[in-house]
């Protein structure tokens, strides 16, 4: 398995991103586009983006993507990618969502 590029794909995300954000204010540069020539026009300008990751590239398009986990994931898959044993990582992914979605519900105070 080909490893992902993580420091191409953050670029790439952010940058999306803050395109999305012009686009929003209606920049002289998008003024004309509709939601549908932008995505085009960004699926073609952003081909890593979509060919690793269509649901990371739908969500930057969408507006819906929480930087935060974005953030967290890529530094799991950086320590998959320097040589830390994938299911150790897996395992501490699995515990932060346990933590952060599950507990909650139940009312467990011991995070």
């Amino acid at each position: 398995m080909e490893a992902i590029n993580t420091i191409k794909l953050r670029q790439e995300v952010s940058d999306i991103c803050n395109e999305k954000y012009l686009w929003q204010l209606k920049r002289p540069e998008y003024r004309a586009m509709s939601i549908e020539t932008f995505t085009e026009q960004m699926k073609i300008k952003y081909e890593y983006l979509i060919t690793k990751s269509s649901t990371l590239f739908e969500q930057c398009i969408k507006g819906e993507l929480n930087m935060e986990q974005f953030k967290y994931m890529m530094n799991k898959l950086e320590e998959v990618n320097t040589g830390k044993d994938y299911n150790i990582v897996s395992q501490e992914i699995g515990q932060k969502l346990v933590d952060v979605y599950v507990k909650p519900l139940i009312g467990d105070k011991s995070k």
